[in-house]
C-alpha cells in the first residue's frame, strides 16, 4: 500500500480546554476575546472565527479521552479531520507516529484516534460523517 501523503488533507477541526470551572472560562474568551459562547446539552464550548474551542470540565469530567488520567488545566489536545480516518491511521503508523488510542467510535458518524507529537502535544484525528450523526 502506497502512503502519499499529499493524499490526505487535515484540516483544522478544534482546541480542547480543561478547565476547573468551564463557565468562567468561557465568560473569559467571550469578554476578553469576543468568543461566541456556543451552549449544547451538558457542556459549554466557545468558537472564535472559525476556530472551535471544546472546554472539558475537570472536576465532573464525563468524557473519556487518553488523557483522563493526566488531564490538567490548559490545552488537552487539538483535533484535526480527515475523510478517510482508515488512510489516515495507516499514514500515521507508517509515520512511525506514536499511537495514544486506536481508531474507536465517538458517536454515530465520529470516529477517531489520538497521536501524541513531539513536546507530547496530543492530537486527535476525527472523521465526521454528519448523514451518519444522531443527536438525542
Amino acid at each position: 500500500m502506497s502512503h502519499d501523503k499529499r493524499a490526505i488533507e487535515f484540516r483544522w477541526d478544534h482546541l480542547q480546554l480543561c478547565s476547573a470551572d468551564a463557565e468562567a472560562t468561557a465568560a473569559w474568551f467571550a469578554r476578553c476575546l469576543n468568543a461566541e459562547i456556543v451552549r449544547r446539552p451538558g457542556r459549554v464550548d466557545l468558537r472564535i472565527g472559525a476556530i472551535n474551542l471544546f472546554i472539558t470540565p475537570l472536576a465532573h469530567s464525563n468524557t473519556v479521552s487518553p488523557a483522563d488520567a493526566s488531564r490538567r488545566e490548559g490545552i488537552d489536545h487539538f483535533g484535526v479531520t480527515v475523510d478517510d480516518l482508515d488512510a489516515a491511521f495507516a499514514h500515521l503508523t507508517h509515520c512511525e507516529a506514536q499511537i495514544v488510542e486506536p481508531i474507536r467510535q465517538i458517536r454515530p458518524g465520529v470516529r477517531a484516534c489520538f497521536v501524541r507529537a513531539p513536546g507530547d502535544v496530543l492530537v486527535e484525528v476525527l472523521e465526521r460523517r454528519p448523514a451518519e450523526m444522531t443527536f438525542q
